[in-house]
């Protein structure tokens, strides 16, 4: 078995013991039966159960590539295109049965809240923080807490529909043609407000 096609094992593994036993019980020996992989190979690949379930929100959430989107010539265009793509990887039944075991767990465990805080923090994983550090510097503007925005514009699109889904089944499923013109007028107001905050850079 190649080594890329163990770790999506692996992964598939942790997410299904995080959602039936929780972050305190589950174990590295959960993992490794539940992949039918030895604790050995999971320790190879992963040097803890931190690090495990790190790599999982990770990778199963936050894992998403601009691809071309990031040639286009229309910004809002753009950053739509960006975040259909973080939308359709979030709001997965899958993803949000995951978001929903983090969310329950976070209070218990400070393991997960310090992975949930990590992540949200950005860093080269955030494609939103990246994508607008990146039309700032093309503008020569100056912004002084990025990730601010970054938050402020993921919460205004993916943000409503996730918390939707985890109180309850969405008001209308995910689907590109509903939800792309709601994201486009979404980031049209927030580019707009975005220029007018931004001083140009000394």
């Amino acid at each position: 078995m190649e080594e890329c096609e163990r770790r999506e094992r692996i992964l598939d593994a942790a997410s299904e013991v995080l959602q039936k036993c929780g972050y305190h019980a589950a174990s590295m020996d959960k993992v490794a039966q539940h992949s039918a992989m030895s604790k050995r190979t999971l320790y190879l690949m992963f040097h803890s159960k931190q690090d495990l379930f790190r790599t999982l929100v990770s990778s199963r959430l936050f894992n998403v590539s601009p691809g071309k989107c990031l040639h286009m010539a229309d910004p809002a265009e753009e950053l739509t295109e960006l975040l259909m793509r973080l939308g359709g990887v979030i709001l997965r039944p899958d993803r949000i049965s995951l978001i929903r075991a983090l969310v329950t767990e976070s209070p218990q465990s400070e393991d997960i809240r310090q992975i949930l805080t990590s992540l949200r923090a950005g860093g080269k994983d955030n494609v939103l923080t990246t994508w607008l550090d990146r039309y700032v510097r093309a503008r020569n503007r100056s912004v002084e807490d990025i990730s601010m925005y970054s938050s402020m514009l993921f919460g205004m699109t993916i943000g409503d529909l996730m918390l939707q889904s985890l109180a309850c089944a969405p008001d209308r499923p995910w689907s590109e043609q509903g939800m792309r013109p709601r994201f486009y007028k979404a980031v049209q107001i927030f580019l707009a407000g975005f220029a007018d905050g931004c001083p140009a850079a000394s």
